[in-house]
């Protein structure tokens, strides 16, 4: 269910966030990786990016060239958003339709980002977002006047179906991941589950993580020596059913 300008609709889609517990914990590989595993796995999905402070997830992907409508193209997307038009004019990572930001400054209006969100989930679309940092929210989206605005932000985090925190196997992000937990659970997030990235140098492990926290582990992403050169090249990451993200990718599917 979403919350679009304070009024509760019934969906055929769901929505997935995907945020990380401290910076570089691989929110946005996730967030790729959740999309993929869930189209490959049948169910209509869109990727959609809301981290206005990170360079972007089209540089991942190597889809910054790739034809196709962004986020300051959707400027007059307001009321009813017609989802299966815009799903058709998004640019495509493989399988996967992806809305995105520019390297133009300013994020999204918040009524937009919720009016788009909406028409994607109401045409059926499994809506997955890679979300900033909770005390990033604030600049995610911004009002008519460019001022920044979390409440968009805050709106769809509530009207979740499932939020991912995205926790390195570390100490500092185990203590960052307690932070963002109460940001997620305080926004009214009603499903929150970690994905674990892996390797751990120390003796942090998923289950004293999972007890710690009190949240579920849906899922473990051990290290992939292919990912950075492939994001270099240009390629994004390596979705390849033997890869370490593509295994990852369809085990996530299929527990969410």
């Amino acid at each position: 269910m979403v919350e679009a300008r304070g009024t509760a609709l019934e969906t055929e889609g769901r929505v997935i966030g995907v945020v990380g517990a401290c910076g570089g914990a691989g929110a946005s590989v996730v967030a790729a990786a959740v999309a993929h595993g869930l189209r490959r796995a049948g169910e209509r999905t869109t990727l959609v990016d809301l981290d206005a402070q990170a360079p972007g997830i089209e540089m991942m992907l190597g889809t910054e060239d790739a034809a196709g409508a962004r986020w300051p193209d959707l400027v007059a997307a307001r009321g009813e958003v017609d989802g299966v038009s815009l799903v058709a004019a998004l640019p495509r990572w493989g399988v996967v339709p992806v809305l995105s930001g520019t390297r133009e400054p300013g994020p999204p209006e918040g009524d937009v980002v919720l009016d788009v969100c909406t028409g994607l989930v109401r045409c059926g679309e499994t809506v997955v977002l890679d979300l900033p940092r909770p005390g990033a929210w604030g600049a995610a989206t911004q009002t008519s006047d460019g001022s920044g605005d979390g409440r968009a932000v805050r709106a769809l985090v509530a009207g979740s179906d499932v939020m991912l925190l995205v926790v390195p196997l570390r100490l500092p992000a185990a203590v960052g991941a307690a932070a963002a937990r109460d940001a997620l659970l305080a926004a009214g997030a009603a499903d929150v589950r970690v994905v674990v990235r892996g390797p751990a140098p120390g003796r942090v492990d998923p289950d004293d993580l999972s007890a710690v926290l009190g949240l579920p582990v849906a899922a473990v992403l051990g290290r992939d020596g292919w990912l950075a050169s492939a994001v270099e090249r240009g390629d994004g990451p390596p979705m390849g059913r033997r890869s370490v993200l593509g295994r990852f990718a369809l085990e996530l599917a299929g527990v969410l």
